[in-house]
């Protein structure tokens, strides 16, 4: 894709070599400001510094902390931050707004049911899909279900809703929020009707309000049968043309991270990783503020390793950004994507 692609393979050994000298010596070393979102797919990054793997491939990287999801993508569009862990249809529609971004790889790949779920709180006794929508009537305030804003969420609710026969209605059924971690809370509040949430959310949730009050979750669907997106991993273009080797580097402690992870036992990654979990899905809570036993309950998901995100799904993901958005120019596949750091 790229007019360097093949020119600098061994620039970039060269300098993963000097970068290892520059360690030796004390010399600083280069930096990449990386955002996460609070999903799953962020965890390598979080754990890959946790357990310093990226000064051992020569490179700092600034977790840049953003819980706002608006706020993390205005940042990607004006330069503050190098790249970021973030959604398919999200990077898709930072492209067509003028975003020069490029998809690297996936992050984090769901292997089965259960990571993604419409939930709703009991006391509501709203039992099916069918009787969340005729909660919600036209100009109501409250809406049927809320969703976070400009996220793969939006299109698998949709496709969810379209393959059980409703009406994809957005502006009727949706409420859209930008931060995570509110959104939870407001669910677990009963100040929504319903919410799709993600984990390691619904573990939480379903821990906590029984542990603390006489209400519980109810899942009205764990998407089964829908294909998710995954979560891609998205560079601005003047880092991965001018700063080539960086994002090499990157990679290279990414991997390792993600080998790392599959290796451990699930005791293992939680005794090293809990604080960098927290500080990335629950920002402000400390271990000795998390509610006994709630940690037994989380599953640590197989990661696979960093691969192309598919012309398929790209496309599908495309086709439903184009049409929410009529007038919007939605670039093409090998236009936003590139394979170069697979290699």
């Amino acid at each position: 894709m790229f007019s360097i692609r093949h020119q600098i393979r061994f620039a970039a050994t060269l300098a993963i070599l000097a970068a290892f000298l520059s360690c030796a010596l004390g010399a600083d070393l280069p930096q990449l400001r990386i955002s996460l979102p609070p999903g799953m797919g962020s965890l390598p990054v979080a754990l890959a510094e946790e357990w310093e793997l990226f000064e051992e491939y020569g490179l700092v990287v600034d977790l840049v902390g953003l819980r706002d999801n608006e706020a993390r993508n205005l940042a990607i569009y004006a330069g503050d931050i190098d790249g970021m862990v973030c959604d398919v249809t999200l990077a898709i529609m930072l492209a067509s707004i003028g975003a020069d971004i490029v998809i690297t790889s996936t992050a984090y790949r769901s292997e089965g049911t259960g990571s993604l779920a419409l939930l709703s709180q009991s006391y509501f006794d709203i039992d099916s899909v069918g009787a969340l929508l005729a909660r919600t009537q036209r100009g109501s305030d409250l809406k049927s279900i809320a969703i976070l804003e400009s996220s793969d969420i939006e299109y698998h609710i949709d496709t969810l809703l379209a393959s059980l026969g409703y009406p994809v209605d957005s502006d009727k059924y949706y409420s859209y929020w930008n931060d995570m971690l509110q959104l939870a809370a407001f669910l677990s509040l009963g100040a929504v009707y319903a919410a799709v949430l993600p984990e390691p959310y619904i573990t939480y949730l379903n821990n906590l309000l029984p542990a603390s009050t006489n209400m519980s979750l109810v899942n009205l669907s764990d998407f089964d049968g829908i294909d998710l997106l995954p979560s891609i991993i998205v560079f601005r273009r003047a880092i991965i043309e001018e700063k080539t080797e960086l994002v090499e580097r990157f990679y290279a402690a990414y991997r390792e991270a993600v080998k790392m992870l599959n290796e451990s036992s699930r005791e293992e990654v939680i005794s090293m990783g809990t604080s960098e979990a927290l500080s990335l899905f629950f920002p402000g809570l400390k271990e000795d503020s998390v509610p006994v036993g709630i940690m037994d309950s989380f599953q640590i998901p197989h990661f696979l390793q960093p691969q192309m995100l598919s012309k398929k799904e790209y496309e599908n993901a495309r086709l439903w950004v184009a049409g929410k958005h009529d007038k919007w120019q939605c670039p093409s596949y090998e236009e936003v994507t590139t394979d170069y750091f697979l290699q």
